[in-house]
């Protein structure tokens, strides 16, 4: 198989060439964008529309050094005007005070319509609230700084951290994790004031960063990614995979056949094989820890690796310093960007194409497509700064300055959304989008996950393809208000209000279930928590019970509630009605609605 699949990438890599097919890569000074190609020490980049114009913005990272800033472009219509980090000097004393940035990552954690900064640095972490584009330390007043036991600030290196509306109450929340401590700290968003609630929601201790010494700043990418689909977000943090179970977390990758067999650099949670759920894909430390760099397809909730299938056998880079991931050809499908920071610097670009049989195949383009070594680099971001719908990648250089990959653009359709949250978050943080088009399903997670020092821009961009048109999109907002929509014009961007719909198109409900369904739990087998997902077809009472084979009742999970129709979803904690642990065995699980009745079975592992 190994060597049918190696062929058959060389063979495709080959047509693909030949046929010009490949979309072209030009390798540009970013001073044509209007950003200096200056020699400075960066270390890497975020995009994020800053100012909330519409455009996205760069924030370029700095490396090391107590004199050198980080810089903050302004995209307008395409264009970067000047530097404007001079104008927030509380920022700039900050990164006065660290040896090397670490994580940056931009959200609106006070829902007023620009986008904060949490600074992760080498010997602290800040809270930045954004007014007018100037930044103001505001660390003490939220109670982001502070909240660790003593000694806590002295530990080297805050590396990753993520924000989500964990809780589902409107406002952003953050996990933080840092270098050779093994604590999350877990700050949840009271208001615009922070509580470090690490050990009542389970995570205290569970950090996976610094177990093996200094590699343990390699060891997680930090994100959240609904993994479940249940609708609340679940934290993902190398190696690791934290369930969500009402606010309480609860590490199942084990129970899930997740088990990569080394450390990590980076990882990212996409729809590899437009399945309709979330697969894994994951880079190894360093070529001195063992194991591969391996994709992890989910199938039916377990998740298997599938690298060899996806042509990817052998492919074991030392160090990936970007990871970045998007529809770069506009095909209907993620590919993904990695620069590899192994002495012997490169670019690696995985073109995910679909062949018969459904098998998805990664196969390395980057040659072919006008990607070339640029020097010493620690981070690249993707993005499209010109807004015409294929996505370029910036690029900071150690060794020439900051360049950019401009995406020349095929004739591919596309569609693009910039989604803002009325009673959700307001930038939709949690968001699940569903793109149907061309014969396929695509899935967008609007997320911002952060290790080191990259985080690309929020916007979601579907590729369509030769399609003429698209179906439906369907946006599950981040409080569970579900929204369809037809008739959105391609090879444009969207801008979709939560419960009001876009300029384009009024929203329209979402088409009731046919019938009564009651789904396979998910995970199963499971320990200690799965969810139980049912379908209602017309508004009944509703009864969901856990019985063991022997026919007794073990726990009543919905009893007789009225139910609208739709698609509902409960969690099980393994615990009978009385709170007592149930044992390890088979169990089952049955749905009344009305006269209907349907029972399925499930499996307990302790």
């Amino acid at each position: 198989m190994k060597k049918l699949v190696t062929v058959f990438c060389l063979l495709l890599v080959a047509a693909l060439a030949m046929a010009q097919d490949l979309t072209q890569y030009e390798l540009l000074n970013s001073s044509t964008i209007g950003i200096p190609k200056v020699l400075m020490d960066r270390w890497g980049a975020v995009s994020a529309d800053i100012d909330n114009n519409g455009w996205p913005d760069i924030f370029s990272v700095k490396w090391r050094g107590r004199t050198i800033y980080s810089q903050i472009y302004l995209n307008g219509s395409g264009m970067y005007g000047n530097d404007i980090m001079p104008n927030s000097p509380q920022l700039m004393a900050y990164e006065d005070t660290q040896n090397a940035t670490r994580c940056n990552i931009f959200a609106d954690y006070d829902n007023d319509g620009d986008k904060d900064l949490f600074y992760g640095g080498d010997y602290d972490m800040a809270l930045f609230r954004n007014d007018n584009n100037v930044f103001t330390n505001v660390s003490q007043s939220t109670g982001v700084k502070g909240a660790g036991a003593p000694g806590f600030f002295t530990v080297y290196g805050f590396d990753c951290g993520a924000w989500a509306d964990y809780d589902r109450d409107g406002d952003l929340d953050l996990v933080v994790c840092q270098t050779n401590n093994k604590n999350f700290f877990f700050f949840r968003n009271n208001g615009g004031v922070f509580e470090n609630i690490a050990q009542q929601v389970g995570l205290a201790g569970k950090n996976p960063l610094g177990n093996t010494g200094d590699r343990g700043a390699y060891s997680a990418r930090l994100q959240w990614i609904d993994y479940d689909l249940d609708g609340d977000p679940d934290l993902s943090a190398g190696w690791l995979l934290f369930q969500n179970n009402n606010g309480v977390f609860t590490e199942v990758a084990k129970t899930i056949g997740l088990k990569p067999d080394s450390l990590t650099f980076f990882t990212a949670w996409f729809d590899y094989d437009t399945d309709g759920d979330w697969d894994f894909f994951k880079i190894r430390h360093g070529s001195e820890d063992p194991g591969h760099n391996s994709i992890w397809q989910n199938q039916n909730g377990t998740f298997v690796d599938v690298t060899d299938e996806a042509g990817l056998n052998g492919w074991n880079p030392h160090i990936g310093a970007s990871f970045n991931l998007g529809d770069y050809d506009n095909d209907g499908d993620e590919d993904i960007y990695i620069q590899i920071n192994n002495w012997t610097d490169m670019d690696v670009l995985l073109l995910n194409e679909e062949v018969e049989g459904g098998l998805h195949v990664l196969t390395d383009v980057a040659p072919y497509v006008g990607m070339t070594t640029v020097g010493d680099r620690k981070g690249a971001t993707m993005l499209d700064y010109d807004m015409d719908g294929f996505l370029d990648i910036y690029v900071p250089s150690l060794d020439f300055g900051s360049l950019i990959y401009h995406n020349k653009g095929n004739a591919n359709h596309w569609i693009g959304m910039i989604l803002e949250g009325t009673q959700s978050n307001r930038d939709a943080i949690g968001a699940l989008v569903t793109c149907y088009a061309g014969g396929k399903k695509q899935m967008r997670y609007i997320r911002v996950p952060s290790t080191w020092k990259i985080q690309d821009n929020q916007f979601i961009h579907f590729g369509i393809g030769t399609a003429a048109s698209i179906d439906s999109i369907v946006i599950r907002w981040p409080l569970g208000l579900r929204e369809a929509y037809t008739g959105l014009a391609l090879d444009q961007y969207h801008r979709i209000k939560e419960g009001q719909g876009s300029s384009e198109v009024a929203a329209t409900p979402l088409t009731a279930p046919e019938t009564f369904r009651l789904e396979q739990n998910h995970p199963n087998p499971f320990n200690p928590t799965t969810a139980i997902r049912y379908q209602v077809s017309v508004a009944s009472p509703i009864t969901l019970t856990i019985f063991n084979l022997a026919g007794e009742r073990v726990r009543t999970l919905v009893n007789a509630e009225f139910k609208p129709a739709g698609n509902y979803s409960v969690l099980w904690n393994g615990r009978d009605q009385a709170g007592r642990s149930a044992p390890s065995g088979i169990y089952l699980y049955q749905l009344e609605a009305g006269a209907t009745m349907q029972v399925k079975k499930m499996t307990l592992m302790k």
